[in-house]
């Protein structure tokens, strides 16, 4: 078990060791070779390749590499079980699998562990700790190696046993090149089998795979709304009837399949993790703690019910496997009625420690996670470094109390979910791959040593700027919000514009403080990064100047158009930095397109934050008094381009001739029978003629047309009680062919920043989505509750897409909330 073999491993790292000093080279030649086991992997041989070119780096000396394994004559450096090489060179048996051991005799250093991966964690420590070789981020440009001396080279090796603080480590979302994968390895921020308590994540859904038991067993699936749903191929987002004695035998069965067929795993996954869909039946209803949980979604009770009775069966016949699962979501929250887990259960426990920044939060996360200690004997963290901001989301101190504090509790692996912008974070992405391997060294040191390294004379201004970023990440401000996953408007509320100003500052002093060709341009990438992020924040200032504006009288439409047109010439000089950044060859370049590559680069939602929506109400007031000064502004818009300049040629156009709104019922003033043919998951019975409805299951969500509600008194759509629901419309398209889409919203009852938005998708001819979803633009409301406010854009059809899907949209809304829409219009602006 996992607590004994650390126990070894501390015993034998608290054995007095002394240096021994190893010649490596001599008057330009080497005096020792590097000599790899025969049957070493990819790992070892990587590690290999290495340690001979930093030695060469450092000294000038090429070292011989055999990959033999047989002894040589003279010094050397082996690497894996060799034909020298001992028993008692290994890590002692039953440590954790990730151990490594260096040893010293006759002039020799032998780097060995009991599996591929720790052999080679074994040589880039000493890379790292005997060499003095730093890889503070991905990249040739991001590596610090000491100058030696000329010709020559004799280390310090001092033997020792390690094992890391963490097991396992994972870094989800940061090997986008081959540079990122070397940092990983080099950095040992790999996670490679066997590794303990692994297994984790939402897997049960292939157990119960509707190919397999959806005809002879509907019973083992979800009831919802009184019939067994069956879940589409592929289909994730559900989980069985948990209370079926059946469904608990068979994942049981599960299990011990898995486990005997693969031996390096030590768990088995039951993970509740972005779930929609669970039994309502009333005996999953009776694992519940209280009537109201299944509408609140509060699932705790049932899970970790669910989890201990497989438990228990799967300790029967595999006593030293686990059971694992995320603890997430609406099983997060401790359970009312299962006072502890089984012991062969271990937990991974979300957690944001970048939103430590609202007030309480740490406090509430610390108190969570000691409660959830008492009850679970073995528990993981899981982690949310990055979540895809390309704002500064920057908070190494934070990261580094909320790991001590952790491993102070005794917390065993952790898993990173990355998708880092590392201008804005190297320092702290290098920090936490250091401190998971020894949560003791001291954080700020270890942000120093990167400064210190990195930025030379031009450290302390690096030093200054970093915390700049940390302390606007860490400040609250009015009308701030958190997650920011998937939401570039949240992105865009992470720093201040004047401390954007204050970083920028500092990055000019740090420029003039070094005329290190390699610092400088280590800056310039730096602060191209900030850049970056700075055009969604510095427009989200201006959109929020918006929000405050009146625009029923010319006079408040001339201020208005004067604020629009600053935001539409940032938006004009962003797209052009923003597509040069992306063809960048260098950190920011490899960053951009590893976002963009996956599904956390936001930018298409960059017309939410320069939201030109405003725009065709200011038009609209300036012109009932001042038709040419209407029509001045427009054209001067229209010259400057870009999304503005698309809804001010569509505005000058609509005054010129007549455009149908393509849309069916966009005012919502019809009524009845809706024979619109369903789609998909949406739902045609309770949406208005013309429309679809969907909206994310859990919630008792309502749809309705409400009359005197609508901007004129008259009829609106609405949305209530929903976690996520959309009302939607399909088009047949062109590619080419530019639409202007809008809709006006108003929310009600909102306490939290208002949720309406309009977004754009396409399909293919198929009816499949697009794949490309940066091609898909979006925008979100800006004002305040209680108020009516357009939300506009332009969008033009890609190349393959043959379906407009219109969609008009509201999220986590709470009681008694209600989003309200009229007035939503799609019309044809031209065809390129």
């Amino acid at each position: 078990m996992r607590n004994a073999y650390l126990a070894l491993a501390v015993i034998v790292m608290s054995c007095p060791v002394s240096a021994e000093t190893i010649h490596l080279a001599r008057d330009g030649k080497p005096v020792a070779a590097i000599v790899v086991a025969p049957d070493a992997g990819d790992l070892p041989k990587g590690a290999a390749a290495d340690l001979q070119h930093y030695v060469q780096a450092i000294c000038g000396v090429e070292l011989p590499v055999r990959e033999d394994g047989a002894a040589v004559d003279g010094g050397a450096i082996y690497i894996g079980q060799c034909a020298p090489s001992v028993d008692g060179d290994l890590p002692p048996e039953g440590t954790n699998p990730e151990t490594y051991a260096i040893r010293v005799r006759d002039n020799c250093v032998f780097l060995t562990g009991r599996h591929e991966h720790a052999v080679s964690f074994a040589v880039v420590s000493f890379i790292e700790d005997v060499l003095g070789v730093r890889w503070f981020a991905p990249g040739d440009l991001w590596e610090y190696v000491p100058a030696g001396t000329p010709g020559t080279l004799d280390v310090e090796v001092a033997e020792r046993v390690v094992a890391p603080d963490w097991s396992c480590r994972v870094w989800s979302g940061h090997a986008w090149t081959d540079s990122w994968k070397a940092w990983n390895r080099r950095n040992k921020a790999i996670c490679v089998s066997p590794v303990p308590f692994r297994n984790m994540q939402n897997f049960l859904h292939t157990v119960f795979a509707p190919e397999k038991y959806a005809e002879s067993h509907p019973e083992y699936y979800p009831l919802i709304d009184g019939k067994r749903w069956i879940p589409p191929e592929g289909e994730r987002a559900w989980r069985p009837c948990e209370s079926n004695p059946d469904v608990v035998r068979i994942t049981v069965e599960a299990a011990r399949e898995y486990l005997d067929a693969h031996p390096e795993h030590n768990g088995f996954s039951l993970a509740m993790d972005d779930i929609y869909r669970l039994c309502g039946c009333e005996k999953c209803r009776a694992l519940d703690a209280r009537p109201d949980d299944y509408k609140r979604r509060r699932f705790s009770d049932r899970h970790y019910k669910f989890v201990n009775a497989v438990a228990r069966e799967l300790a029967k016949t595999h006593p030293d496997k686990y059971v694992g699962t995320l603890c997430y979501a609406i099983a997060r929250e401790l359970p009312e009625t299962v006072p502890e887990l089984e012991p062969n259960v271990f937990i991974s426990m979300t957690q944001c420690c970048a939103e430590w920044w609202r007030p309480g939060r740490k406090e509430e996360d610390m108190e969570l996670t000691r409660q959830w200690r008492e009850r679970c004997s073995h528990m993981s963290r899981y982690d949310y470094l990055g979540l895809g901001f390309i704002t500064p989301r920057t908070y190494p101190h934070a990261m580094a109390e909320g790991m001590k504090f952790d491993h102070a509790l005794g917390f065993e692996a952790v898993y990173n979910e990355c998708y880092t912008f590392l201008p804005n974070t190297a320092p702290m992405m290098w920090m936490v791959a250091r401190l998971q391997w020894d949560t003791d060294l001291d954080a700020d040191a270890l942000l120093d040593e990167f400064y210190a390294r990195m930025f030379g004379s031009a450290a302390p201004q690096m030093k200054q700027y970093y915390e700049v970023l940390e302390r606007s990440w860490m400040t609250p401000r009015p009308n701030r919000a958190g997650w920011g996953h998937r939401r570039l408007m949240t992105q865009a509320g992470a720093m201040a514009p004047e401390d954007i100003d204050r970083a920028e500052g500092l990055l000019g002093s740090a420029q003039a403080n070094t005329t290190d060709p390699s610092v400088l341009r280590r800056i310039d990438i730096v602060g191209a990064g900030l850049r970056y992020g700075a055009y969604p924040i510095r427009a989200n200032a201006l959109r929020a100047e918006l929000a405050d504006m009146r625009l029923d009288k010319p006079r408040h439409a001339g201020r208005a158009l004067t604020a629009l047109d600053e935001l539409a010439r940032l938006s004009v000089e962003r797209q052009e930095y923003w597509a040069a950044a992306l063809e960048r060859d260098d950190l920011l370049g490899e960053t951009l397109r590893g976002l963009r590559g996956r599904k956390y680069f936001v930018v298409n939602q960059i017309s939410g934050i320069e939201t030109p929506g405003p725009l065709l109400t200011a038009l609209d007031v300036l012109d009932t008094k001042s038709p040419a000064a209407a029509s001045d502004w427009a054209t001067r818009f229209a010259a400057v381009g870009g999304p503005f300049g698309d809804l001010a040629q569509a505005w000058l156009g609509s005054r010129t001739k007549e455009s149908a709104n393509l849309l069916q019922n966009g005012e919502f003033e019809q009524i009845g029978p809706n024979r619109t043919e369903s789609e998909k998951d949406w739902d045609t019975a309770h949406a208005p003629p013309g429309w679809h409805t969907w909206s994310r299951p859990g919630r008792d969500t309502q749809f309705a047309l409400v009359a005197r509600k609508g901007r004129s008194r008259s009829t609106a759509a609405s949305i209530t009680e929903a976690d996520s629901a959309s009302y939607l419309q399909t088009l047949a398209v062109e590619p080419g062919q530019r639409y202007l889409c809008s809709v006006w919203f108003r929310p009600e009852r909102q306490r939290n920043a208002p949720s309406g938005r309009l977004e754009v998708r396409w399909q293919t001819e198929s009816g499949e989505w697009f794949a490309d979803k940066s091609l898909e633009p979006a925008t979100e409301a800006l004002g305040k509750a209680g108020q009516w406010q357009p939300l506009a854009l332009v969008a033009t059809v890609p190349k393959g897409a043959a379906k407009l899907v219109f969609i008009l949209s509201t999220a986590y809304q709470q009681p008694g909330a209600a989003a309200l829409f009229d007035d939503a219009s799609l019309h044809l602006v031209s065809t390129e």
